[in-house]
């Protein structure tokens, strides 16, 4: 017998299995879950001094406080001079960086900024958390 035989006798005889987990699936359902909900906290800006509306739009300063991230990138282009051919921008693990992009388009970072601390972060990070509900 050739495949398209042996095909052809598998769609005579019973569902392929597929088709048979199709009739017999069954809906489950779970138990409803408390899931605690973030109660947004507000704090001021350090340095804007206007209210941070979203928590996750912050960094955290070392004397405590939180900042804007924009206003952040704002104030480090200032104390570090930075020119139209350069820019701010975070490269991960509290650290922001001043790069410079060359003529193939590829960026290089010319000063490393250290910003957020390992501890300020984790206080950051127990803030929020005792803001859930």
């Amino acid at each position: 017998m050739d495949s398209k035989a042996d095909s052809k006798k598998r769609k005579k005889g019973r569902p392929e299995k597929a088709n048979s987990a199709q009739q017999t699936r069954r809906h489950m359902s779970f138990d409803e879950l408390d899931v605690p909900q973030v109660n947004e906290p507000n704090p001021i800006c350090c340095i804007c001094g206007k209210t941070i509306e979203t928590i996750a739009d912050a960094i955290s300063e070392a004397n405590g406080g939180y900042s804007h991230f924009d206003c952040v990138i704002a104030k480090i282009k200032e104390q570090e001079r930075v020119s139209d051919d350069e820019t701010v921008s975070y490269i991960g693990h509290g650290n922001f960086a001043v790069l410079t992009k060359d003529e193939e388009g590829k960026y290089t970072i010319k000063t490393r900024i250290p910003y957020e601390s390992k501890d300020s972060y984790d206080a950051f990070k127990k803030y929020v958390e005792g803001t859930k509900i």
